[in-house]
């Protein structure tokens, strides 16, 4: 995608972009303030402070200007950028479109668009390349990864334009996408994992086998945990299920019962393959599934030194 991409001029859209990016950069910086950000000198386009000259210094870098209103010689210092790759695969597919009855919480898609923007913001913050693809039986929408901070506008316009819809195809679109990821570099998957595929596993194993750092974010509804539903109700599929009437106090033991198989499933997979497993239910903080980046990109850097 080009730097010059022409963006919707949909007011709505334009107003679910500003309003992400203001979650996005708040969340971000709140959480930074709070963190000793390590600086890599080198010999990048990000400048970072000056220093004396001293001999031995590149005589390139002296700053000529300062000379000249100074009489002083100052030499750049650049933080250098850590060449870091990362891909976030969201889940667009109609169940990350649920909403709860309770209009006190927030909508899963929004909870995970709000995630994904803050993720991005940081990569670009840390002068990292960033990329986004959305999925749910296709890739829908594949945004490759950059660098440059105008590259946030890139990624909110993709997020605040996609829609919730089409069923999940996680081993499909994983199998399509490994050969277009950049090796050795971050992938970040966010879904609810609301799928009957059988294989997901050994695309996980996959993904990890092209030497990636693989953080995989596993976000549900607190109502589809709980299940707190109460009397005869008809639910109705936000995929390709028929429609099923029921008294969930019927099956809510059960269900409950299953969705705690799923996630400990899943964080028992990702624990065999070395893969980073955060559940958060839309209840939970953003802040904690961000912190929870911070510190393994701070554990990434010290095994990359």
């Amino acid at each position: 995608m080009s730097d010059k991409t022409t963006f919707d001029s949909d007011p709505e859209v334009l107003s679910r972009i500003a309003s992400l990016n203001i979650c996005a950069t708040n969340l971000v910086e709140g959480l930074l303030s709070g963190h000793h950000r390590s600086r890599h000198k080198g010999s990048s386009v990000e400048f970072a402070e000056y220093k004396d000259y001293s001999p031995g210094d590149e005589i390139k870098h002296i700053d000529w200007k300062v000379v000249g209103k100074t009489d002083k010689y100052h030499v750049k210092q650049f933080e250098q950028s850590t060449n870091l790759k990362a891909t976030i695969l969201l889940d667009t597919s109609g169940s990350m479109g649920y909403e709860s009855p309770d209009p006190r919480g927030m909508k899963k898609m929004d909870y995970a668009r709000t995630l994904v923007a803050a993720l991005s913001y940081l990569f670009l913050k840390q002068y990292d390349a960033v990329g986004l693809s959305l999925f749910n039986e296709n890739v829908i929408n594949h945004i490759p990864p950059r660098s440059k901070p105008a590259h946030f506008q890139h990624i909110l316009h993709g997020l605040a334009t996609m829609t919730p819809t089409g069923v999940t195809r996680l081993e499909d679109v994983i199998g399509n996408l490994v050969e277009r990821l950049p090796s050795r570099g971050i992938l970040i998957l966010v879904s609810d994992f609301l799928t009957k595929e059988t294989e997901v596993e050994q695309k996980l194993k996959l993904l990890v086998s092209r030497g990636l750092e693989v953080i995989l974010f596993h976000i549900l509804d607190p109502d589809e945990v709980s299940f707190p539903f109460e009397g005869d109700i008809v639910f109705e599929s936000l995929e390709d299920d028929p429609q099923v009437g029921l008294d969930p106090e019927d099956i809510r033991e059960t269900y409950k019962r299953e969705i705690q198989n799923q996630i400990q499933y899943y964080r028992s997979c990702c624990a065999g393959l070395g893969i980073d497993y955060v559940f958060l239910e839309t209840s939970t903080p953003l802040e904690q599934g961000l912190s929870y980046y911070l510190l393994r990109r701070k554990s990434l850097g010290k095994s990359r030194t």
